[in-house]
């Protein structure tokens, strides 16, 4: 079995979605001065390669910690979406001859990872058409991956509202898609089981054959 990390490194200071704070990675204790190296966490449940349930836009609904670990992980495959203009919409036609019987997961390339640790990644960038989202709703998929910031552009929420109806989870910041083959993969994108929270950072792995 070979492991593919699917995951952008989680910085300090490194850019974030607009409005939300940059991670902090402090150095509390040195090897040099205490012995020994320990580091405090400061960052958003949104930061980096991450996941969203549909508590992130769905009131009521349950906190990470109350899903199971089935929720975030099972067949998935890549599909690309050619998108040589931005702004752009990733048409329902993506999925013309695609098979998602089977599938817990589809992951959408772009290619817009290129612009990650550039201001180019969070301007613009591709977004689901409403035709898409509602086709991806209704196919009894667990969740929708992303190599943008997500899946609705800077000011919508129409695919996060209908994914979050649907049950379904929004792994977004997806990084290495190109390494995946278009043959059916198992995803393990598990979150920080963290208390009635939204949303986690994620360590995306594909398991292949």
């Amino acid at each position: 079995m070979r492991l593919v990390d699917l995951s952008h490194t989680l910085a300090d200071g490194m850019a974030v979605f607009p409005g939300d704070a940059s991670p902090r990675l402090v150095r509390t204790q040195t090897h040099g001065t205490d012995g020994a190296m320990v580091t405090v966490l400061e960052l958003g449940a949104h930061c980096g390669t991450h996941v969203d349930i549909p508590l992130h836009f769905r009131a009521g609904e349950p906190g990470l910690e109350a899903l199971p670990l089935a929720r975030f992980h099972g067949p998935a495959r890549v599909v690309t979406a050619d998108v040589s203009a931005a702004p752009a919409e990733i048409p329902l036609a993506v999925l013309e001859g695609v098979d998602l019987a089977g599938l817990d997961f589809l992951l959408l390339r772009t290619g817009w990872e290129r612009h990650w640790g550039t201001p180019r990644y969070h301007d613009g960038w591709p977004s689901l058409a409403p035709g898409l989202v509602r086709a991806l709703c209704a196919s009894g998929l667990k969740g929708v991956g992303l190599d943008t910031p997500g899946a609705d552009p800077l000011h919508g929420r129409l695919a996060h509202d209908l994914f979050a109806a649907a049950a379904m989870i929004n792994i977004e910041n997806l990084a290495q898609l190109d390494e995946l083959p278009d043959s059916a993969f198992e995803l393990l994108v598990l979150p920080l089981k963290l208390s009635g929270t939204e949303a986690s950072p994620v360590r995306a792995v594909a398991l292949l054959p």
